[in-house]
């Protein structure tokens, strides 16, 4: 098996690890926030409620917690080329969630009132304990966007699903609990490959394989990449995993689990998943993404 290549054609939802996925995803938008000015954005000529934020005036957000925030965004942009920004939800000085990412114009999306070209959406989330939040929104590297802010009304983290590569070495059982967890093997020369569709965040759990000749903390690195495109490269630290096994590998041991989150833009995407430190190792990768949604979410 360690040297088969495992071709599997299907995206496949191999397993969910929410409490209460219903809940979790139920999630309703925010439609007035004190001192905005909403704003209108036909979506598929489907009207939806959004929020407009600068560089100079970040955006208030009451939020009742416990509640997991979703953050849809759409950067006000030229009607050709890339616009690369950042939008930062933050409580009191503490970071929450700062997705890096890049749109261009959609061809299905306008203004109810006005006609600058608006981005494609990128999407963000983060969870909030219980009680009374303000959360702020700030964007840098583009003078406008607009925001649509959604609660859940279930609290809890958000469902996922997992996704099967397209291409793998082999597939590693990590046993910690009761839980058993598929990963895919990322050697030297070895990639895995996703078929990830856009617009969502990749989510990336991974464990370093230690062998017996390992100590303390280690360092591994993994590269992300579309085609001769480098997206990501993920430099991680980690140390020997204590409840967790791999139920089919004898003579390795994982590390304790790092996670990653990566935004994907709009459109079908093939993504490389490469080991580059340690030259000799491997590290085992589960995928994740947000569980599509459907109806009145965008």
């Amino acid at each position: 098996m360690r040297n088969r290549t495992v071709w599997i054609a299907v995206l496949a939802a191999v397993s969910s690890f929410t409490a209460n996925p219903v809940a979790a995803s139920n999630f309703a938008a925010i439609e007035r926030i004190p001192g905005a000015t909403p704003v209108t954005v036909l979506v598929a000529d489907k009207p939806r409620v959004y929020f407009r934020l600068t560089s100079n005036a970040p955006l208030s957000v009451p939020v009742d917690g416990p509640a997991r925030v979703r953050v849809v965004s759409r950067v006000e942009c030229p009607p050709s080329g890339v616009v690369t920004y950042r939008l930062v939800a933050s409580e009191g000085g503490r970071t929450l969630d700062h997705p890096d990412t890049e749109s261009s114009a959609s061809s299905g999306v306008r203004l109810e009132r006005g006609d600058t070209p608006l981005g494609k959406s990128r999407r963000g989330s983060f969870d909030v304990p219980e009680g009374r939040h303000m959360i702020a929104l700030s964007l840098s590297g583009a003078p406008a966007a607009l925001v649509r802010v959604q609660s859940s009304t279930g609290g809890g983290p958000e469902a996922m699903v997992s996704l099967t590569p397209i291409v793998a070495d082999r597939s590693v059982n990590v046993a910690e609990g009761e839980k058993l967890i598929p990963y895919y093997t990322v050697a030297t020369g070895r990639p895995i490959r996703l078929r990830v569709i856009g617009p969502t965040t990749l989510e990336l759990s991974t464990r370093l394989d230690f062998d017996a000749t390992m100590r303390g903390i280690q360092n591994y690195r993994l590269r992300l990449s579309e085609g001769t495109r480098t997206l990501r490269d993920l430099d991680l630290k980690t140390t020997k995993a204590i409840a967790a096994s791999y139920e089919n590998v004898r003579d390795r041991v994982p590390s304790k689990l790092g996670v990653s989150r990566i935004p994907v833009p709009d459109g079908t995407h093939e993504i490389t998943i490469a080991l580059l430190l340690p030259a000799r190792g491997a590290a085992q990768v589960h995928a994740r993404i947000p569980e599509p949604s459907v109806g009145n979410e965008e």
